[in-house]
């Protein structure tokens, strides 16, 4: 244990600390103020009449308008805040809090780098981000200093290397390699994109991008922790990134990555970064601030083990983990499957046996009502919705039933849940969920 925290205790560079603030800061700023242009805050929070809340977070979800808007201000001045250093312990808690809160407004709107920017604005807010290059360290509220202990950089070095190695795990299966799946889908869509478009059409180039997205994930980071190689991984994770944000809808993801990229140059670079923003940097001071204790090695430890084991969870349920869902939010399976669904609900009058249907659309948005047809726990979330509903309008103890059929990477549509469960006697948990059908074929 002392070795560990030797190793860790090591010298490192602040600047690179306080680039890796200004980023994440810059980051989460210019999506919230997109976010807000694109009017996305009405279209995603506002208008919607019901939102899909996280399992125990039900008291998250659903804010009113006005603190809907408030926490996007909140988010604002707190991100302006991190990136010039000004009172960073405070601003980098609300910039991260705010930031999580607004992503568990409604399930339907999860991706994989919302999480992961949810992470690193945790890590940030722990870090001493602020003891060089910030209004706090030129104001004299936190002592300036050049250099900071390496535990510092390894949390966040390990945390991206977990998001791609995760994420390469995951490729590992019958779909993705064997059958090129869901890129053999995809991929012909692009068939009119300039010059290289032709050769989208092609199965061979479905493979090879399948088999290349593997290796990249699985040994891109050791790639740039080397330094011999760490410009040409660059090169590779800006081309890689580029283009997979210009051929599928995959947000800021693809920046947010290139970033990260970017933490492992050398400090001198990050120097030369912060001094465009700040007065010349100061090497008169070298100490080092914020040793790691035991009490905080156990911590780390205790978050680097929750990162490493959750992605894994899915093996504690039964069944095909991308048919049932389970277990498959926050592991970074990023664009393993190619999901549809056709969900139709039915009300039935326990009292009088009258039955009717349910039209999604009066209650959900498009986007909405996509993601809820072949998610399990966001159908038994509107079931319940449901239930409650038709009973304001009269409607006797309401049985809540849905006729769900899904297609799953291009195969034959197949029923999701059992239509003659009741739904509205169901609850939602952790464990396995017996209502959700078998998928009838083979998945390799």
């Amino acid at each position: 244990m002392k070795g560990l925290i030797h190793l860790l205790q090591q010298p490192a560079s602040a600047y690179t600390l306080a680039y890796f603030r200004m980023g994440i800061g810059m980051l989460i700023l210019m999506s919230t103020l997109r976010f807000l242009i694109l009017g996305w805050v009405d279209l995603q929070y506002i208008q919607p009449l019901f939102h899909f809340p996280y399992f125990g977070l039900e008291f998250l979800s659903a804010p009113t308008s006005t603190m809907i808007y408030a926490t996007f201000g909140i988010l604002i001045l707190s991100s302006i805040g991190v990136i010039l250093g000004y009172r960073f312990r405070i601003m980098s808690i609300l910039m991260f809090f705010s930031f999580t809160y607004i992503e568990l407004w409604d399930i339907a709107f999860y991706l994989n780098h919302y999480y992961a920017v949810s992470l690193f604005a945790c890590i940030l807010s722990m870090l001493p981000a602020h003891v060089a290059a910030s209004i706090d360290a030129s104001a004299g509220r936190v002592k300036k200093v050049n250099e900071v202990p390496f535990w510092t950089h390894f949390i966040v070095y390990l945390q991206i290397g977990i998001i791609y190695v995760y994420a390469g795990i995951a490729k590992i299966n019958g779909d993705w390699l064997f059958l090129a799946l869901p890129l053999k889908i995809w991929l012909p869509a692009h068939a009119s994109f300039p010059v290289i478009g032709p050769m989208f059409a092609l199965d061979l180039t479905a493979y090879v991008f399948a088999w290349f997205g593997m290796l990249y994930d699985l040994f891109i980071i050791a790639f740039l922790i080397y330094p011999k190689t760490r410009y040409y991984a660059f090169a590779t994770v800006v081309i890689f990134h580029s283009m997979t944000g210009l051929l599928f809808q995959i947000g800021v993801f693809p920046i947010v990555m290139i970033f990260m990229a970017t933490l492992f140059f050398e400090a001198r670079i990050h120097e030369s970064i912060l001094h465009l923003f700040f007065e010349k940097i100061n090497h008169q001071e070298n100490n080092t601030t914020h040793e790691l204790s035991t009490y905080g090695l156990s911590l780390i430890g205790i978050f680097i083990f929750i990162q490493l084991v959750l992605p894994f969870r899915y093996l504690l349920y039964p069944g095909q983990y991308q048919w049932t869902e389970q277990g498959y939010r926050f592991g970074w399976r990023v664009m393993l499957t190619e999901k549809s669904g056709i969900a139709q609900f039915s009300i039935t009058d326990k009292l009088t046996g009258k039955k009717g249907y349910v039209n999604n659309a009066e209650w959900l948005t498009p986007h909405q009502e996509k993601q809820m047809s072949f998610q399990p726990d966001m159908i038994l979330s509107f079931a319940h919705f449901l239930h409650d509903e038709y009973q304001k309008k009269g409607v006797q103890d309401p049985i809540v039933n849905v006729d769900c059929w899904v297609t799953m990477n291009g195969r034959p549509s197949a029923r999701l849940i059992d239509p003659t469960v009741d739904l509205a006697l169901l609850h939602d948990g952790i464990f396995a969920k017996p209502w959700i059908s078998a998928y009838p074929g083979a998945i390799p």
